[in-house]
C-alpha cells in the first residue's frame, strides 16, 4: 500500500502571510464600505421622513389618525387575516408611532398567530381586551396564549370562546375563580360533534363566575348549562339559548323569574331549551310584559312553545320566528299556536299605552313554503317590498314560522295554511307568495284570499296553480233579498244567484294585476275534462278582461307542457307576457333520443325499461341499478 507524504516547505511561509494580511485589509475597507452605505440609508431614510412630513395626511393630529387605524383593523378583524391592518405600521415612522401608542388598536386579541396575541397583550397596555377563540382545533401554543388572555379577567369586555367542553373547563377553572367584572358580552359555545365524537355540552361551575357583572348586555350560551339563578341572567338586552339537556333545563316559574329580571331584553333566542312541561304550580296568569323586545325567536315542540308564548307580551312591531314541532300527541293541531298569534294579549302583541283596540302587525308580503311533506314556512313582511327583495338573507322576516309535525294522512296542508292565514292579519295583504302548497281548493282560495281589497301580485309555484285559476274564474256570489219571490219565499236567501254580466262584476281577487306561475305542469291528462289546463288558463285570462279586472303582468316560469304558439295566443288578454321561453316535458319523436322515468323510477331508454326483469337484452351498460 503507498502511502503519500505532504510536506511543507519554508519557502511558501511569506506568501501566507502577505494573504493574511491582504485579507485583512479587504475586511477592513468592506467594513468602511459597510459603515457608508448604512450611514447614507440613514440617510435616505431620514429625507424620505422629512418628505413624508410635507403630505396632508402627515398633518393629521394623532388623535384622527388612530380612529382611522381603529376603522381598519376592525374591517381586519372580520376578515381571513385579521392582521392585515397591521401594514399600516410600515408606511412611516409617525403612522407607527401612532399606532403603538394608541393600546385600543391591540386590544382585539389573534389566537390563529399565538406569537402575536402575546405581543398584543403588551402593547395593548391597560386598554379593554376583546377576546375571541374558536378552539375547535387547539395547539398547545394556541391553548397557552388563551389561558395567557383569560388572566387579565378584569380587562375583558368582549369573551367568546368556541371549544370542546374539555377545553372550555380548563381554561375557566385554571384560577381559584374566574370572574369577568367589566364584561358587556359573553359568548360559550360547545360544538354539536368534534374528532374525538359527540360532545355533551359543559355545564358552568358554581365557581366560576359567580361575581356581580353589572354592565353585561349580551349572554350566548351553546351546549352550555347555566344555573337559572345566576347573575349572569340579570339586566341583560339579548339573551341566546341553545340546546340545553333536558335535565338542565328550567322550571316554568324559574324561566319566568330570570326574563323578570330583564326588563330591557331586545331579543330572546331560545332553541330546544324550554321546560319541558309546564309545572302545576306555576301560574298561568303570569305574563311578562317584555316592552323593549324586537326579535323573539323559539325553537320547540308545540306544547313547549305554547307555554313560553302565551306568558310574554310584547310589542306589535317585534319579530316574532316560531318554530315548533308536532309531536305524537299534537299532530298536526297548531290551534294552540294559531290562537296566541291571533290574540293581542299573549306572544303576541302587547297592548300599548293608549286608548284604542290593541296594535297589531299589518302583513304586506307572504311567503308560504311547503318545504317537505311535514313541514310548512311562512314568512311575513310588514313593509312592502319588491319581489327580489322579499328574502329572509336581504330582509328578515317581520313573523316567521316554521312548523314540522308527524307524518299523518289526517294532517291536511291545506287546513294548515288556512288557520295560519286566518291568524295573521292580512287585510291589507298586497303580494302573496305560495310554493307547492297543494290541495288547495278553488273554495280555499277563494274563502281565504278572494277578498283582499289590496292584492295585486301573486306569484303560485306547483300546481296549486290550476285551483287558483278556477278560483279566479268564479264570480262573488250575492245575496238578494227580493219583496217577492217564487213560493212565497220572502227574503230568502239564493246563494246560487249571480250578478249579471252587463252589470259591474264582483269577482274574487278584485286588485289582482300581477299572476307569476311557476313550475306548472300544462300537461293534458290521459282523458282530458272538457279543457285542458291550458284552456282554463286563457279562459281565465279572458272572462277578468271582460269583468274589467284585467290582469295586468303575467309570468311563467319554468312551466312543462307550454308551446311558443300556446303562449302567443295570451299576448292579447295581458299587457305585459314574460315568459322564459323554456319547452320542457315534451318527449321527442325519435326513439334514439327519448329519455324519461317510469311511475316507478326506472329510467327509461327508447322506450325499454332497465329496471324490467323480463327484458333480456345482450348488452353491457356498466351498472348495476339499485333498488
Amino acid at each position: 500500500m503507498a502511502v503519500t507524504t505532504f510536506t511543507t516547505s519554508n519557502e511558501s511561509q511569506p506568501y501566507i502571510e502577505s494573504s493574511t494580511q491582504n485579507d485583512a485589509t479587504a475586511d477592513k475597507a468592506r467594513l468602511l464600505i459597510d459603515q457608508e452605505i448604512q450611514r447614507l440609508e440613514d440617510s435616505i431614510r431620514a429625507l424620505r421622513s422629512r418628505r413624508n412630513i410635507l403630505a396632508p395626511i402627515s398633518h393629521l393630529p394623532p388623535e384622527v389618525l388612530s380612529k382611522i387605524f381603529s376603522f381598519r383593523a376592525a374591517e381586519s378583524a372580520e376578515s381571513t387575516n385579521p392582521l392585515e391592518w397591521i401594514r399600516l405600521t410600515h408606511v412611516s415612522r409617525y403612522w407607527r408611532a401612532v399606532a403603538l401608542d394608541c393600546p385600543s388598536l391591540w386590544s382585539n386579541l389573534v389566537f390563529t398567530r399565538p406569537r402575536w396575541s402575546e405581543e398584543m397583550l403588551k402593547r395593548s397596555k391597560m386598554a379593554s381586551l376583546a377576546v375571541k377563540a374558536d378552539l375547535t382545533c387547539i395547539t398547545p401554543k394556541i391553548f397557552e396564549a388563551a389561558r395567557l388572555a383569560l388572566l387579565h379577567g378584569p380587562r375583558i369586555h368582549n369573551l367568546q370562546l368556541r371549544a370542546g367542553s374539555a377545553t372550555i373547563e380548563r381554561l375557566l377553572t385554571a384560577e381559584d375563580s374566574f370572574e369577568l367584572p367589566m364584561i358587556q358580552s359573553l359568548s360559550l359555545s360547545v360544538p354539536h360533534a368534534t374528532r374525538f365524537g359527540t360532545d355533551d355540552g359543559f355545564t358552568i361551575p358554581e365557581t366560576v363566575l359567580t361575581g356581580e357583572t353589572p354592565y353585561l348586555r349580551k349572554l350566548e350560551l351553546n351546549k352550555v348549562n347555566i344555573g337559572w339563578e345566576s347573575n349572569l341572567l340579570k339586566g341583560l338586552t339579548h339573551l341566546t339559548i341553545h340546546d340545553v339537556p333536558a335535565a338542565s333545563r328550567p322550571s316554568t316559574d324559574q324561566l319566568m323569574d330570570a326574563l323578570e329580571r330583564m326588563p330591557r331584553l331586545e331579543v330572546l333566542d331560545i332553541q330546544d331549551a324550554l321546560p319541558p312541561s309546564p309545572t302545576e304550580s306555576s301560574s298561568v296568569d303570569r305574563i311578562i310584559d317584555l316592552a323593549r323586545l324586537v326579535r323573539l325567536s323559539i325553537t320547540s315542540t308545540v306544547p313547549e312553545c305554547i307555554n313560553l308564548v302565551s306568558r310574554l307580551a310584547i310589542p306589535a312591531n317585534a319579530r316574532a320566528h316560531l318554530r315548533c314541532s308536532g309531536t305524537e300527541a299534537t299532530g298536526g293541531d297548531f290551534s294552540g299556536i294559531m290562537k296566541i298569534i291571533s290574540n293581542p294579549r299573549g306572544a303576541a302583541y302587547r297592548q300599548e299605552a293608549k286608548d284604542g283596540p290593541a296594535e297589531r302587525k299589518i302583513v304586506r308580503v307572504l311567503h308560504i313554503h311547503h318545504e317537505a311533506p311535514i313541514s310548512l314556512v311562512v314568512q311575513g313582511w310588514t313593509n312592502y317590498l319588491a319581489p327580489h327583495e322579499a328574502h329572509v338573507h336581504l330582509n328578515e322576516p317581520d313573523i316567521q314560522l316554521y312548523f314540522s309535525w308527524h307524518h299523518s294522512a289526517e294532517t291536511k296542508v291545506e287546513s294548515i295554511t288556512a288557520a295560519i292565514c286566518r291568524s295573521i292579519p292580512i287585510a291589507h295583504l298586497r303580494s302573496l307568495h305560495m310554493t307547492h302548497v297543494n290541495d288547495i281548493t278553488p273554495k280555499a282560495w277563494a274563502g281565504t284570499f278572494g277578498f283582499l281589497p289590496k292584492l295585486h301580485s301573486m306569484h303560485i309555484a306547483g300546481d296549486s296553480a290550476h285551483t287558483l285559476i278556477a278560483a279566479l274564474r268564479e264570480e262573488v256570489p250575492i245575496e238578494v233579498t227580493s219583496p217577492v219571490t217564487p213560493g212565497g219565499m220572502l227574503g230568502v236567501r239564493r246563494p246560487g244567484l249571480r250578478r249579471r254580466r252587463s252589470a259591474t262584476p264582483s269577482v274574487y281577487f278584485p286588485q289582482l294585476r300581477t299572476l307569476t306561475m311557476e313550475d306548472v305542469n300544462f300537461e293534458e291528462r290521459v282523458n282530458p275534462p272538457m279543457t285542458t289546463p291550458f284552456q282554463n288558463l286563457q279562459g281565465c285570462l279572458k272572462e277578468r278582461l271582460d269583468h274589467n279586472s284585467k290582469i295586468q303582468e303575467l309570468r311563467l316560469r319554468e312551466c312543462s307542457h307550454l308551446y311558443q304558439e300556446h303562449v302567443d295566443t295570451l299576448k292579447g288578454l295581458v299587457t305585459a307576457l314574460d315568459w322564459d321561453r323554456i319547452e320542457q316535458g315534451f318527449l321527442e319523436d325519435d326513439d334514439d333520443s327519448v329519455y324519461a322515468y317510469d311511475d316507478m323510477g326506472g329510467y327509461m331508454f327508447g322506450s325499454y325499461d332497465f329496471y324490467d326483469e323480463d327484458l333480456d337484452l345482450d348488452v353491457d351498460f356498466g351498472f348495476t341499478p339499485s333498488f
